[in-house]
């Protein structure tokens, strides 16, 4: 494939982001942790409290140069994402249009695929062993992706309803001019949402619609940020009238409140790696992508944190787009609800209740997690195989 000029690899690395925050997190739990737990141990074993005290200073202490020093390994690792982009079709309002598609092969079965607003979208294809869309290629389609980027000015008009009915049909119509075929929708995350909505409005111009990992009912499932979004919308606001987005390491923050420890856990284990490894490079490309993220457009950042995680529309059957409401009970194309069952950013429960919403669709439930689905060494066995299997009977095509 031809390269985009336009590239993403981050030349400096930042993260974990946001840093302070990570590092803040240890620092404090593992000091508050140490008198208490030195106090048990003395009791307990009728020993002296400052030798305890000393003991479990020095257990945070060598902890904490661990984690520093996995940030550091991070920081210093020589690699650096090769893979580049395919020419864009089309670039509108935050929005590029790639074709992965073989030029060899240009009647394959065409498939929109619709990433997340939040994350840049190559985490799709991350490396050259690691691609889920050329993945796709090799399989006989011909996947068109949605690269969203920075809305920079126009970030304060960058509505949800915006982004629907201005750039995605807009992509939309283009695949179609350019296949002659009605493609098959692909949503992943956030982006799923996006194509239930873009389904509803051009229902004559789609053949299926595959979600991967998509949220539906964002209070199912226990999520922690749907339980204090009206907070978090609060605390963000100041920074979205100010800036007209939230930025970056303000996204990576509602990320953080899921799990305050995941990303410490992730970089004790990663001190330990042999930083030649593949384990080692694989983790560091991984990371390179979750540190490169997109700020959120102010009115995008409302309909996340009031619409859809505060007040559960679309769930409740009232989210709109353009006046309408999308119900996935009114969408009858064949469907398949891809739900990963170790999924920590979107509960399974989350997921499953588009499938049970939609008339007719398949539902694969999945022993692997999010980010993992589209990335993990275990993805092509258990996500992308089946994939290409339903897609294939979709579309008629052999295996």
């Amino acid at each position: 494939m031809p390269a985009d000029s336009t590239q993403f690899a981050p030349l400096a690395r930042i993260g974990p982001r946001p840093l302070w925050l990570h590092l803040g997190t240890a620092a404090m739990t593992w000091t508050a942790a140490t008198f208490p737990a030195a106090t048990w141990s003395a009791a307990a074993h009728g020993s002296d409290l400052h030798a305890e005290l000393v003991v479990m200073t020095k257990i945070a202490t060598e902890r904490y140069a661990r984690l520093t020093r996995g940030i550091a390994a991070y920081h210093t690792h020589p690699y650096r994402r090769a893979l580049v982009d395919p020419p864009a079709m089309l670039r509108t309002g935050g929005l590029r249009l790639l074709d992965y598609g073989d030029p060899a092969r240009p009647n394959a079965q065409p498939l929109l695929i619709v990433p997340s607003l939040i994350n840049r979208h190559y985490i799709l294809d991350l490396q050259e062993h690691r691609s889920f869309v050329r993945f796709l290629t090799k399989a006989g389609f011909r996947p068109f992706v949605v690269a969203w980027e920075d809305f920079g000015p126009g970030a304060r008009s960058a509505t949800v309803d915006a982004c629907v009915t201005g750039p995605l049909e807009a992509a939309l119509a283009l695949v179609r001019e350019a296949t002659g075929q009605n493609p098959i929708l692909l949503g992943y995350c956030l982006g799923g949402i996006l194509t239930m909505a873009l389904a509803a409005r051009r229902p004559r111009d789609i053949s299926g619609l595959v979600f991967m990992a998509t949220p539906w009912d964002f209070h199912a499932g226990g999520c922690r940020l749907a339980q204090s979004a009206p907070q978090a919308l609060a605390i963000a606001e100041p920074l979205l009238q100010a800036m007209g987005a939230l930025p970056v390491d303000a996204v990576q923050t509602l990320f953080y409140a899921l799990d305050p420890f995941h990303v410490i856990d992730k970089f004790l284990d990663f001190a330990a790696l042999d930083q030649a490894s593949a384990s080692a490079t694989a983790f560091v490309a991984l990371e390179d992508w979750l540190n490169d993220g997109l700020p959120l457009p102010a009115p995008i950042t409302r309909t996340l944190l009031d619409e859809w995680y505060g007040d559960n529309r679309t769930a409740n059957g009232d989210w709109q787009v353009a006046g309408a409401a999308v119900r996935p009970e009114n969408v009858t194309h064949p469907s398949l609800v891809m739900v990963p069952m170790r999924d920590r950013i979107v509960p399974p429960a989350s997921a499953q209740a588009l499938a049970a919403a939609l008339h007719g669709a398949e539902t694969l439930l999945i022993d692997i997690g999010h980010i993992g689905m589209v990335s993990s060494r275990n993805a092509p066995a258990q996500v992308w195989n089946p994939l290409v299997k339903w897609m294939h009977q979709l579309s008629g095509t052999a295996v």
